[in-house]
C-alpha cells in the first residue's frame, strides 16, 4: 500500500509539516517570525533530508484547509498545489477541527463519543467553533470571544488553540501533532473515492469571511 505523503499546515500560526516515509513518521513545527513563504521553503528542506526522501518520493500531498489565518490558509494551499501539481500527485485538504478532535482522543482529552466542542482563533475579536458529538460534526460557525462560554458552546469538553481562556469550564489547549495527521491520512485511504474531484476550498471563505 502506498503510504508515502507530506502534510502541510500554516493556519495555526505556525508552520507544521508531517512526513510519512518507509513507515517513518516526521514531524517539524516553527512558530511564525518571519515571511511564510521564506520559512516554508527551508522547512522542506529540512524536513526532507531528515525523513531522506525527495519530492517525488511521495505518493499523496495533504494540506490544512483552515480555519485560521487568512494569509496562513492561503500560502499553505498555494504551496501544497504547487508540489502537487509538479510531480503529478493527488492532493486532499483536512480541517483543523478533525485535526484536534484527533489529537484530543489520542491524548486522551476526550473520548470519542463525547460531545466536544473546538474552538480556533479567527481573528483578535472571534473566534471559529465546531461542536462534535458522537463523532458526528455540527455546522461551523464564528461567534464573537465575548460570547465563548461554556452555556453558549453546549458541550462537555472543549479544545482549541488558545492558551487560556477563562470563560470557558473545562476546556484544554490542543494543537495537532504528527500521530493526528496520520489519523486522517488513514481515514482518507479508506475513502479515497469520496474525495476524488473534491474542491479544496479554504474554510476561510464559507466562514468567517462569507459571514462579515
Amino acid at each position: 500500500m502506498k503510504k508515502s505523503f507530506i502534510s502541510i499546515e500554516t493556519s495555526l500560526n505556525r508552520i507544521f509539516l508531517v512526513l510519512h516515509f518507509k513507515n517513518n513518521l516526521t514531524s517539524n513545527s516553527k512558530v511564525l517570525e518571519n515571511s511564510i513563504e521564506v520559512e516554508i521553503n527551508q522547512m522542506f528542506d529540512e524536513i526532507l533530508e531528515q525523513g531522506k526522501a525527495r519530492f517525488t518520493d511521495l505518493d499523496y500531498i495533504m494540506v490544512s484547509l483552515g480555519p485560521g489565518s487568512y494569509t496562513g490558509t492561503r500560502v499553505g494551499l498555494a504551496a501544497a498545489k504547487a508540489i502537487a501539481i509538479s510531480i503529478n500527485k493527488p492532493i486532499f485538504g483536512y480541517t483543523n477541527f478533525s485535526a484536534i478532535y484527533n489529537q484530543g482522543i489520542i491524548d486522551s482529552l476526550i473520548k470519542s463519543n463525547s460531545n466536544t466542542g473546538i474552538i480556533i482563533k479567527a481573528s483578535k475579536y472571534d473566534a471559529y467553533y465546531q461542536r462534535i458529538k458522537n463523532n458526528f460534526f455540527y455546522n461551523h460557525k464564528v461567534l464573537s470571544i465575548n460570547d465563548l462560554n461554556s452555556d453558549s458552546l453546549m458541550c462537555e469538553k472543549t479544545l482549541g488553540n488558545y492558551y487560556k481562556i477563562v470563560e470557558i469550564k473545562n476546556y484544554c489547549f490542543c494543537l495537532p501533532k504528527k500521530e493526528s495527521i496520520f489519523k486522517i491520512f488513514l481515514k482518507y485511504l479508506e475513502n479515497e473515492n469520496n474525495y476524488k474531484n473534491k474542491n479544496l476550498e479554504p474554510l476561510y471563505i464559507k466562514g468567517h469571511y462569507a459571514e462579515k
